[in-house]
Order: structure tokens, then C-alpha cells, then sequence
């Protein structure tokens, strides 16, 4: 069945696919209508024809893009292929500046390819568009377009501390745990593949924390002044 799409109806779109926190309000980024899109009426023939058609989404990985080609510039642009179901521009994480190459998906497969063909070499604002299809099969959608309805905004040195600085549960210090194991591994390998013998040890001391809390603690205390009165009382009995 064909989709019937309504002027009144704005795509909306995120920036990045980061992580923002659940504490800020979700802001959106609302797409302008392209024309010509309004609903028109489809033929019971043409609806016959199309059951035995299994459309497949495309996706096309752009590079290469002039400053102030955007999210609603993308979207007006290639919506003249065909219709955009999803679309991820690649913004800095640091400053929310375009990287300069994006992700588009189309709702055809064949819209993608045509698109991908006619984009690829072309020159835009001193700037060479280069241009691919992607296979699905072979890449993470999901992870990519992941909240790509929200949009972008960078954090704030005070946001960046408290998140940071916030209270992490078991489970995410087991997470950050493997994580830091894996690239101990990593540079493992790289250093034996380059010969060097040398065996990689975590870089927080995890000895010397446990020897500081101790000595911190109440009963290190009581145990120091005792053994330094017995100390005292040895010397005082040499004498």
C-alpha cells in the first residue's frame, strides 16, 4: 500500500546522535514541506501492481558538503529524488560544527541509487560532492539514525562536570571496566607486534588507593597511636 502524505505534516529531524541528558527538555528541529507532495488519488490497478513489489529502503553516505548545507537543506534538496525517511548530518562533538558528511535514508532503494549516481562529482559552492550506496545488510542502521530527531546542542563546561562527576550504578562501572580492559588488550597486541616487551598494568593504582583509604580510617588511626605507645614504652624501658 502506497503511504499518503499530508502537506500539513513537517518532518522533523535531529542534528546528531548523541547523548543529551534526560534532565534537558527535548528539543526538535522542524523540516520544511516540500512541493508537491499532497495527497493524490492511486488506481486499484496500480495498487494490484505494486502488492507484488517489495520496496526496500536505500541509504547513501554523502562527503564533502559546503558549509551551510544543513539538515533542512539536505532534506529540501533530496527530496526531489524521492521521499527522505531519515537523515543524519555528522556534527563536532566539541563545537556542533558540520563534519562535512551525512547520511541519507530513502524510502527506495532505486531513488537512492539514481540519487547516489547523479550526486556523485558534483560541484557545489567549491566544494566536490562525493557520493555511495550502502549496503543495509552490512551496516547499523538504528544505531546510526538513533535519536536523530533530536537536535544537537552542546554541552556546557558545567554540564560536561556534572556528568562527569555523576554517581554510576554497578553495572556502568563494570561496563567502563571492560571497556578499559579491551584497550589494555589492544595496545598489548600493538606493542607485541612491534617486538617490545612490556606488560601494561591499569593506570589507576588500585594498591596504593586501598593503602591512602586505609590509612584514612578511624581504626588505622587507633592502631598507629597504639603501636607508637608501645614504641615509646620499649625506648623508656632501654633507657
Amino acid at each position: 500500500m502506497a503511504k499518503m502524505i499530508d502537506d500539513n505534516d513537517d518532518r522533523l529531524i535531529n542534528a546528531e546522535d548523541s547523548s543529551t541528558d534526560d534532565d534537558q527538555e527535548e528539543q526538535t528541529l522542524s523540516l520544511p514541506t516540500v512541493a508537491g507532495s499532497g495527497k493524490r488519488k492511486i488506481k486499484k490497478s496500480d495498487m494490484k501492481r505494486n502488492k507484488l513489489v517489495t520496496i526496500q529502503p536505500g541509504l547513501i553516505r554523502l562527503s564533502g558538503l559546503p558549509y551551510g548545507f544543513f539538515e533542512r537543506e539536505l532534506y529540501s534538496y533530496f527530496s526531489q529524488f524521492g521521499v527522505v525517511t531519515r537523515l543524519k548530518l555528522i556534527r563536532s562533538k566539541k563545537t556542533g560544527g558540520s563534519r562535512g558528511y551525512a547520511y541519507v535514508e530513502f524510502e527506495d532503494e532505486d531513488v537512492a541509487r539514481i540519487a547516489s549516481e547523479t550526486m556523485n562529482g558534483y560541484l557545489m559552492f567549491r566544494s566536490l560532492i562525493k557520493c555511495r550506496l550502502i549496503d543495509r545488510n552490512k551496516f547499523d542502521t538504528e544505531k546510526l539514525f538513533k535519536n536523530w530527531k533530536r537536535l544537537f546542542t552542546v554541552k556546557t563546561p558545567r554540564q560536561k562536570r556534572t556528568l562527569y562527576n555523576r554517581i554510576k550504578s554497578k553495572e556502568q562501572i563494570e561496563k567502563s571496566n571492560q571497556r578499559r580492559a579491551k584497550k589494555l588488550l589492544k595496545q598489548q597486541e600493538k606493542l607485541a607486534a612491534a617486538g617490545i616487551k612490556y606488560e601494561l598494568t591499569d593506570f589507576i593504582p588500585l594498591k596504593s588507593i586501598k593503602k591512602e583509604e586505609e590509612k584514612k580510617s578511624p581504626s588505622s588511626e587507633k592502631k598507629n597511636g597504639s603501636t607508637s605507645n608501645k614504641t615509646t614504652k620499649k625506648k623508656s624501658v632501654k633507657k
